[in-house]
């Protein structure tokens, strides 16, 4: 039996130039499509002149345990907690999310720790978890292809409303 990161060059395929051409394009357009979001935030917050902080720290923190049933919050109560790089304490709330807002849903699990990819080291967080059954679909705008990996959204506890038990 061998393992199967040693054979995993015999499953890969090259891209082709176009799909390398386009991986190109999605290095320069996502970057600009934050520094966009970020740039329209900044203008919206200077009409507003609203207190973020005061509206998540309002929010009780109750204990939540794997199996909980707890109801996403509204687009507009996420959005409030959110700041300019449309994040809140460290953790992005990416546009696949908002579908997902005013249902209720089961905990999986708490998330203490997590692996980043990108910096390739184990990072520990607070008050996150991962719920049942929500994942990302894989639809890219950018890419010619879906990803096909279904990774699971990290929901804030600010974000979610506990739900009495049935």
């Amino acid at each position: 039996m061998t393992c199967q990161l040693t054979s995993m060059n015999e499953l890969t395929h090259k891209n082709s130039w176009l799909n390398n051409l386009l991986q190109v394009r999605v290095k320069i357009l996502r970057p600009a499509k934050r520094k966009t979001i970020f740039l329209k935030n900044q203008f919206l917050s200077t009409l507003k002149q609203t207190n973020k902080a005061s509206k998540a720290d309002s929010y009780k923190k109750i204990p939540t345990y794997p199996g909980d049933i707890v109801k996403v919050r509204s687009k507009d109560e996420i959005r409030s907690t959110l700041d300019e790089h449309e994040k809140y304490m460290g953790c992005f709330f990416i546009d696949e999310m908002y579908e997902h807002c005013n249902k209720a849903y089961h905990i999986l699990k708490n998330v203490d720790y997590f692996y980043d990819e990108a910096r390739q080291k184990i990072c520990r967080c607070r008050d996150m978890v991962i719920l049942e059954g929500v994942v990302c679909s894989g639809r890219q705008r950018l890419y010619t292809e879906s990803c096909d990996r279904s990774c699971f959204f990290f929901w804030h506890k600010d974000w979610l409303e506990k739900q009495p038990q049935e």
